[in-house]
């Protein structure tokens, strides 16, 4: 992928509402002592806890890669859901863009490395503090004990607004 090509047919998902949308599967419930946390730190009052719904699924030559969805704990959000059925037909563009993106700040990595672990769909925590909705793609980068992460955010327009990195 040095040129960073990602043919739509192997790196889209087709259909998410008809055939993902069934298999999301809710995140484990905050313990006591979490939520206590959580509580006492004045955040939620700015942001409810939600829960992220999650399946596994294989893109292109990534296997089981984790496509998140913000919800409650009853169901996904709809607006995330409808952004992730979108997105997700597309994922092929944003694949691109966001090697693309990552080579201009981090020139000297070779993008064939990089692997794809989430694709994720709700708020997202800007480094300035606003919350913003949009999506973000998670990437890992090396190999054991150099291991990285990098996270592609994008707005819900698919405009890339930042990433974040550091080791794993």
């Amino acid at each position: 992928m040095s040129q960073f090509e990602f043919f739509e047919q192997n790196y889209t998902i087709s259909n998410f509402k008809q055939k993902g949308y069934q298999k999301l599967l809710l995140s484990k419930a905050l313990d006591e002592n979490i939520a206590e946390k959580w509580n006492i730190s004045g955040y939620e009052s700015e942001v409810p806890v939600t829960r992220q719904w999650f399946w596994s699924t294989d893109i292109g030559e990534w296997q089981e890669v984790e496509v998140t969805v913000e919800g409650n704990s009853e169901k996904p959000y709809e607006e995330f859901v409808e952004m992730a059925d979108c997105i997700l037909k597309q994922l092929h563009i944003y694949l691109k863009r966001s090697f693309e993106y990552l080579k201009q700040f981090i020139s000297t990595q070779k993008s064939s490395v990089y692997y794809l672990s989430s694709v994720s769909f709700g708020r997202l925590l800007n480094f300035d503090g606003h919350i913003l909705t949009g999506f973000s793609l998670v990437f890992v980068y090396g190999d054991y004990p150099n291991v990285f992460q990098y996270k592609v955010k994008f707005n819900r327009s698919g405009w890339p607004i930042g990433f974040e990195g550091g080791p794993l």
